[in-house]
Parts: C-alpha cells; structure tokens; sequence
C-alpha cells in the first residue's frame, strides 16, 4: 500500500503538482484526498474558479488512489474523464477519489470535489487504461 509519504514525495516529484500546489491530504486503499489551494490566476471572470481546477484536481486524486491499488509501475493514463459542475466554485478545493473497481485492463472509480465550506462543486467518473495493458 502507498503511505502518505511516498503519496507528497510522489506528487512533489512529478512535473505538474508543484505548479499547481496540491497537496495530499490523505490516502488508503483505493482511496485518496486531495487538495488545490486557489491562486488569482485561477479565476475567470466574475470571481468563479476555471472549471479545469476542479477537473485537473479529480484527475490527479484518482491517480493517487489508482496507485494505492496497483502501484506505480501500472497505473496507467486516464482513458476517460466525465465531469459534472453542480455549482460555482470560488475557494480552496478538496477532492476525494475512490477506486471503485480494478480490473486486468481498466481502473474505474469516482473524485468529487468538494469548496472550503464542504459543498460539492463537481462530480467525476474516471476510468484509467492500466500500464500493463497498454501497447508497446
């Protein structure tokens, strides 16, 4: 199982996080917590966090979580992503992803996201296409 050491190192290390400034919160067997402290570039206008904050913060929860199950030798790429915006989102944001279900090819589970006053913003199923079954 990954420990939340080896999640921070992991996610410090890659080329994206530092940029963005997620941190994690917390992981366990297919499950991880994730989260995106706000910068102004951020926004759009009107004071509403960019969809993508949200969308990218799932993605990468999900990751943590899928690495959980199978390590990170065969975690694999995301292979699909829908999102659904239940409402503006204007804060800090925190997702949690599960691995609902790890298969030979295919990992599949959820992300939610939710403000800093723990109202869900977005919704996300993921389904990630294993390193172990992806072509050579």
């Amino acid at each position: 199982m990954l420990s939340i050491d080896e999640a921070r190192q992991l996610l410090n290390g890659s080329p994206f996080a530092p940029w963005w400034g997620m941190q994690v919160l917390s992981v366990d067997s297919a499950t991880a917590r994730v989260r995106l402290l706000v910068r102004p570039e951020f926004f759009r206008p009107g004071g509403v966090l960019q969809g993508g904050c949200a969308m990218t913060l799932a993605d990468v929860a999900f990751w943590i979580a899928a690495i959980s199950v199978v390590g990170i030798a065969d975690a694999g790429v995301t292979l699909e992503q829908t999102s659904t915006f239940l409402q503006a989102a204007r804060s800090d944001l925190t997702c949690d992803a599960v691995v609902l279900r790890s298969g030979r090819s295919v990992l599949y589970g959820t992300a939610s996201v939710y403000d800093s006053d723990d109202k869900l913003v977005t919704h996300h199923a993921l389904t990630y296409l294993r390193s172990s079954a992806s072509p050579s």
